[in-house]
């Protein structure tokens, strides 16, 4: 093999590495990553958990929601701890059933709640 072969094929296959590398990172770069920093408040819009975007978020409620719904306890303590932040007493409700049934962290945030002071008005 010659020199200049040589050459020739180390350009060629040095190209098709760079052309690859190229490729892959523009295809992740479009991909967007699968959980958002969660330094956003949900009131901005950018606390993703579930999924991609909010709709993606809305599908992922919608199906715990039922899954608590049917009494899945991991389920109810998750519907309470979302409730949490915006109808304390719902969030209480879901943690009671969830406890009722077994679910042990149910049962620890029931007695932390019950524990802590009541929130100033």
């Amino acid at each position: 093999m010659t020199a200049k072969r040589l050459f020739t094929w180390t350009f060629f296959f040095a190209l098709f590495v760079v052309l690859v590398a190229l490729f892959w990172r523009q295809l992740f770069i479009q991909t967007p990553p699968s959980l958002r920093e969660l330094g956003g408040t949900i009131e901005d819009g950018n606390a993703y958990i579930y999924g991609e975007s909010p709709r993606q978020d809305g599908m992922a409620d919608r199906a715990m929601l039922a899954a608590a719904q049917r009494g899945d306890p991991g389920a109810q303590y998750m519907q309470g701890l979302i409730m949490e932040n915006f109808d304390m007493k719902e969030a209480l409700r879901w943690y009671e059933a969830a406890a009722a049934q077994g679910y042990e962290l149910a049962a620890q945030r029931l007695a932390q709640l019950r524990e802590a002071p009541p929130a100033a008005q």
